[in-house]
């Protein structure tokens, strides 16, 4: 006989490392979201959506780890779902 089980799997959700973006923002000098974004090739509306825990796309997280001379690693994490707003806040 099989037995179900009713318990759901929470898969973890890739997120750009909370607080990164905004370090390598200070860090290289620059002071606009808009010359930031731009820096890195995205819009600033994808830049608000990282910043608030978005799941990037591969593109994206290349594009960052391009520009700033970091390793993919770096750019992203993988977190539980039901943890991400607690992580965010921690960040910033």
């Amino acid at each position: 006989m099989n037995e179900t089980n009713d318990t759901a799997v929470i898969h973890p959700v890739p997120i750009v490392r909370p607080g990164l973006l905004d370090r390598l923002k200070t860090n290289s000098g620059i002071r606009t979201d808009e010359a930031f974004a731009a820096s890195i090739g995205i819009s600033r509306a994808t830049l608000d959506r990282l910043r608030k825990g978005d799941t990037p796309d591969l593109r994206t997280v290349v594009m960052i780890a391009r520009s700033y001379g970091i390793g993919l690693s770096e750019v992203v994490t993988e977190v539980d779902p039901s943890e991400l707003d607690a992580e965010l806040a921690a960040a910033g």
